[in-house]
């Protein structure tokens, strides 16, 4: 069970890293090839200007891995290292761009037929970054700040118009929160999953226009992680050991899909054809996004688990 100090094991791990770097491990061990889907009809030939890719960002490596992705098959591409600090929670819009929590700021890579191409980060100073979401436009990106270096409470950095730098920061309340998930949903709206280890729970809020003060919308959780939204605007979230929720629209929520080990991101592919899930176990899972099952689940490293998984183009 990955309890609320498990997670604050992650943080202190993150910690060291940002000051001295994770030591490094081997890349997971994920099949070049798995299940034929390819009589599935919401399998789609591969005609994206960019190609189809899968992004995996692994903490304890301090690296990106890069498949090519055909339906569900996996074809190793690349593993990038230069920038890559302490990556965790990713996100890939529906053109392509990819966007990854870094622990000292986000990169931002523009997905091409060969390979993501290193754009302009995003700054996030005084934070340690540990997951992102943005908008389809990027117009609008939310960050989720699991502590500032100091060791203070976590937040929400907020950028604006393609900005480098945080137009504004948003927190809440006064207890040692501790940043896990990040969402924007179709209105504009950020919502902020942490846990707070004085209640020794979590929960999800609300910031509306992704300013003010935040609004509960889901308490009590046993361990808060990933967050995301589907095309109909309803929130899943990951709650650590129970699996994944499904909400209708963001209440009531209802358990989804089980099975993981320690699921900490998830992001759904465009037009919600699949959700993905990374587990900080070591493996990485392929739901279906309608009844909730495990459609695939790929092997990986437990030495050093995918934190974040981006499939480009993204949901």
């Amino acid at each position: 069970m990955f309890t609320l100090f498990g997670r604050l094991l992650v943080g202190a791990i993150l910690s060291v890293s940002l000051l001295s770097g994770c030591a490094g491990g081997a890349a997971p061990s994920i099949p070049s090839s798995s299940i034929d889907l390819a009589s599935l009809s919401r399998v789609q030939p591969d005609i994206h200007p960019f190609g189809r890719w899968m992004y995996l960002a692994q903490l304890y490596g301090e690296d990106l891995i890069i498949y090519r992705r055909i339906g569900f098959t996996l074809q190793p591409f690349k593993t990038l290292t230069q920038g890559v600090v302490s990556p965790q929670g990713t996100v890939a819009t529906p053109d392509g761009w990819w966007y990854v929590a870094n622990g000292v700021g986000v990169l931002v890579y523009r997905s091409t037929h060969h390979g993501p191409i290193a754009k302009t980060p995003l700054n996030d100073p005084g934070q340690v970054a540990v997951n992102v979401d943005v908008t389809p436009s990027r117009q609008l990106a939310a960050v989720s700040n699991g502590s500032s270096n100091s060791g203070g409470a976590g937040s929400v950095s907020v950028y604006l118009n393609r900005q480098q730098n945080p137009a504004r920061t948003l927190t809440y309340g006064s207890d040692p929160l501790q940043g896990t998930g990040v969402g924007i949903d179709h209105q504009g709206n950020c919502y902020w999953a942490f846990n707070n280890p004085d209640t020794n729970s979590g929960s999800i809020v609300k910031f509306a226009d992704c300013k003010g003060r935040g609004t509960i919308v889901q308490r009590g959780l046993a361990n808060a992680a990933g967050i995301t939204f589907d095309q109909q605007g309803n929130l899943y979230y990951i709650d650590q050991p129970s699996g994944i929720y499904k909400c209708k629209k963001t209440s009531p929520c209802k358990l989804f899909s089980t099975g993981f080990d320690l699921p900490i991101n998830l992001n759904f592919d465009k037009r919600d054809k699949t959700l993905w899930v990374a587990d900080a176990g070591g493996d990485l899972y392929a739901v279906d996004p309608q009844s909730g099952a495990i459609l695939h689940t790929y092997p990986g490293n437990p030495s050093n688990p995918p934190f974040g998984v981006a499939p480009a183009p993204g949901g």
